[in-house]
């Protein structure tokens, strides 16, 4: 039996989904007029399992390509860059770590090239989550960190 790309996302998708929900039903879930902590996380993974679960169907009805490879880079760049932003925002500040995901995540897939167009959209991306989540939110994520001052 060869192993298609659908069944083996719908998995994924369906085990997260599970593995979301048991974490989310530890939280008080609420009622519709007011919602608790576990609401939208329980609604969210439930959503996610049946989209997984869809996929598999999909996967098991339809004829999909096989995996013929694993492609490393963006495997392991893309949670890295995720792991990066985590480690920097203290340190750098929102704007720079932001900065620094997006040109990870970027590198990592082969029809990235360096030019102005993506740094633009780079610079606004990071200055626009800066905007929302600490001046409109009010998160309280520094701009700029203490290894920048």
């Amino acid at each position: 039996m060869k192993i298609v790309q659908d069944a083996l996302l719908g998995s994924f998708f369906t085990l997260t989904g599970f593995a979301a929900f048991s974490m989310a039903l530890q939280y008080p879930f609420g009622t519709s007029g007011r919602m608790g902590p576990g609401y939208f996380p329980v609604i969210v993974s439930g959503l996610l399992v049946v989209t997984g679960i869809c996929i598999i169907i999909r996967s098991m009805a339809g004829d999909s390509d096989s995996i013929a490879h694993v492609r490393w880079k963006p495997l392991l760049l893309v949670p890295g860059a995720v792991l990066a932003f985590g480690l920097a925002v203290e340190p750098l500040g929102l704007f720079a770590a932001v900065l620094l995901m997006l040109v990870i995540s970027a590198v990592s897939s082969s029809k990235f090239r360096w030019s102005w167009k993506p740094l633009a959209g780079a610079l606004v991306f990071a200055g626009l989550c800066c905007l929302l989540f600490v001046q409109l939110i009010g998160l309280p994520m520094p701009l700029v960190g203490y290894w920048l001052q």
